[in-house]
């Protein structure tokens, strides 16, 4: 999936963790800091989610979690 949050791009993905046997939550988020493209990746637990669609949209809302606390800080003085 991929979405556009607070001017950051997000892609999302998902990767099946054989020796848990559950699908691993990733999410890529890209932005352009005047500067060029900055990239974060980020990953969630690799024993949790058994279908593929809730780890998507756990995958989508830590990123924007992500997005949310970085925006706070780029606010902070």
């Amino acid at each position: 999936m991929e979405l556009t949050y607070r001017s950051r791009r997000i892609l999302t993905a998902r990767e099946l963790d054989l020796d848990t046997d559950c699908w691993v939550p990733e999410a890529d988020i890209s932005w352009d800091d005047g500067d060029g493209e900055e990239h974060q990746t980020l990953t969630g637990p690799n024993d949790r989610f058994k279908i593929i669609d809730h780890a998507e949209i756990y995958a989508l809302e830590m990123a924007m979690a992500w997005i949310d606390a970085e925006c706070v800080e780029d606010l902070t003085p």
